[in-house]
């Protein structure tokens, strides 16, 4: 067991493919939220459809970026910076559920989208509130924007593995880091 100058345990490094997937995560959705937000204030869209496709790409890449928290110190610890937790252990528990969970649904939204674009199971794509009209679909090469944001889930689960095993790596077994200066 190693410990730092102030004499708390550490926790065991992340595994070095967990490090390059982790990054990866939010790398991958990059190219097609950069895509949509080029899209969404071009081609004639109102501006409720690109405040729309803005959000959703902030939104994309925000969360996909919360993976590398799995292998960074903030995922461990919160950050000084947050209110009434600065300092405190991250509840290892509820972050490594949290992490499954989305990462089952967005497989599952995946592989939903790749079987729907294979067999047409819904013939129209969706519509945003009050779109009038359906736009037409964007050309092939689009396709190939999106497979990277394809792995985002197999990486978040992979992740939240190596995570889970650093945690319950931890003195005790226990899924709480003490912090230098605060309860033990």
């Amino acid at each position: 067991m190693t410990t730092s100058t102030t004499d708390r345990p550490l926790v065991p490094p992340p595994a070095r493919w967990a490090v390059w997937a982790a990054w990866a995560a939010p790398l991958g959705v990059l190219p097609s939220a950069v895509w949509r937000v080029g899209a969404g204030l071009g081609d004639g869209h109102s501006r409720m459809e690109a405040a729309y496709m803005l959000m959703l790409s902030c939104l994309s890449v925000g969360l996909a970026f919360l993976t590398v928290g799995l292998v960074r110190d903030w995922g461990e610890t919160f950050p000084r910076w947050v209110p009434f937790a600065a300092g405190r252990p991250v509840p290892a528990r509820a972050v490594t559920q949290i992490a499954r969970v989305g990462g089952v649904l967005l497989v599952v939204i995946t592989l939903y989208g790749g079987l729907n674009g294979i067999f047409g199971f819904v013939d129209e794509g969706p519509r945003l509130i009050e779109q009038e009209r359906e736009y037409e679909k964007p050309e092939a090469w689009v396709t190939y924007l999106y497979l990277p944001a394809a792995a985002w889930g197999f990486l978040v689960l992979a992740v939240a593995r190596d995570y889970a095993r650093r945690m319950a790596a931890r003195p005790g077994g226990a899924l709480v880091r003490p912090v230098a200066g605060g309860p033990a």
